[in-house]
């Protein structure tokens, strides 16, 4: 019996272009390591490899990748989308027989989704779900797939990095993340109780990192703060300019309102460093409360602001989140523990 042929459809497969992205990655890694794989992407341009997987750009026409896809497809075996949007061009690859999968995340599949994306994964072979948070939350919209597994997420690394544990001095909480319309991510509430966390942390800064239409407005919010001095927005960030943030940083604070899993998170805790998430989202569920770091409520800021005080003014409490979050990434979201769950969750799929 020959080896089955994959291929990985994303909008988007380079680093930097966010998390989605990520998950496209790690499928691909998974795949390319297993047998022959390819990638296609639409939203990117050129020939490039990600994980020695080769890849194939359509330079943003949707026209130009369903009709690459429906060649491509046509000399797999299976095809795993990195959601929805583009397991929508499923009935474009008909030819072949293909068996196809898809990544539900978060919004697009919570509550009231598209209806076209709720068609399209109803459709799919598989349904791969990235957390127990959006399993739960899409529960409705993914009883009518044919088969859903569940499939946490991890890191790209199976390492850790050079430097694990919090940076000494400045005391900075660093967000690192794309910045959308509507601010979901929790900027605009971390900004608006900053000059309470300054006033009562001497030296304490806090670092918005990442581009996105959302930027403008973050920047205009921070110059209007009374601790305007202590806010740095950053705009984009390049790939080989990351790990220098993360090295000054002494907390990561994420209290969003529409994670479906949170990379960043299992980021932060690779390197040790305690965390802050909301108990609106999957962070909830992702960040051990008063073990890894602190879930707080976005609707109770006062709570925000403690915790955040807290971690910056003990820096043993800081560490020893940090180490139980280190320990919690190498056991359940590093690359290796990955590997082992997508192909637990997809041998049916696969051997189809």
């Amino acid at each position: 019996m020959s080896t089955p042929r994959a291929l990985v459809a994303a909008q988007y497969l380079a680093p930097g272009a966010g998390g989605i992205a990520v998950v496209a990655r790690l499928t691909a890694k998974v795949l390319g390591r297993i047998g022959p794989a390819r990638g296609l992407s639409c939203m990117e341009t050129g020939a490039f490899r990600v994980h020695d997987v080769p890849v194939r750009g359509c330079a943003g026409s949707r026209l130009g990748f369903v009709a690459r896809l429906a060649v491509a497809a046509a000399r797999a075996d299976h095809v795993y989308h990195d959601f929805a949007g583009t397991l929508r061009a499923r009935p474009f690859a008909a030819l072949g027989g293909a068996g196809h999968a898809a990544w539900a995340h978060g919004e697009e599949i919570w509550d009231r989704p598209r209806p076209d994306y709720a068609d399209a994964l109803a459709r799919a072979d598989l349904v791969l779900v990235n957390s127990g948070y959006t399993l739960e939350r899409a529960a409705a919209s993914l009883g009518r797939c044919r088969r859903v597994a569940l499939c946490r997420l991890a890191t790209e690394e199976d390492e850790a990095p050079d430097a694990v544990g919090p940076a000494d001095a400045p005391p900075t909480v660093l967000l690192l993340g794309r910045i959308d319309d509507g601010l979901p991510k929790g900027h605009d509430l971390l900004i608006s109780i900053w000059p309470r966390v300054a006033a009562a942390v001497p030296g304490a800064r806090l670092v918005l990192a990442g581009g996105g239409v959302g930027v403008a407005a973050v920047r205009a919010l921070a110059a209007a703060s009374p601790a305007a001095a202590s806010i740095e927005v950053t705009g984009f960030v390049p790939a080989a300019d990351v790990e220098a943030l993360w090295r000054r940083t002494r907390v990561l604070a994420m209290p969003s309102r529409g994670e479906g899993f949170g990379l960043v998170f299992i980021e932060a805790m690779r390197r040790g460093l305690p965390v802050l998430s909301s108990t609106e989202d999957a962070g909830g569920d992702l960040v051990a409360d008063g073990v890894t770091g602190f879930a707080r409520s976005r609707a109770r800021p006062d709570a925000v602001v403690d915790a955040l005080v807290d971690l910056l003014r003990d820096g043993d409490l800081a560490r020893r989140f940090g180490a139980a979050g280190h320990h919690r990434w190498h056991e359940r979201h590093r690359y290796g523990v990955f590997e082992r769950d997508f192909l637990a969750a997809t041998a049916d799929f696969r051997g189809a």
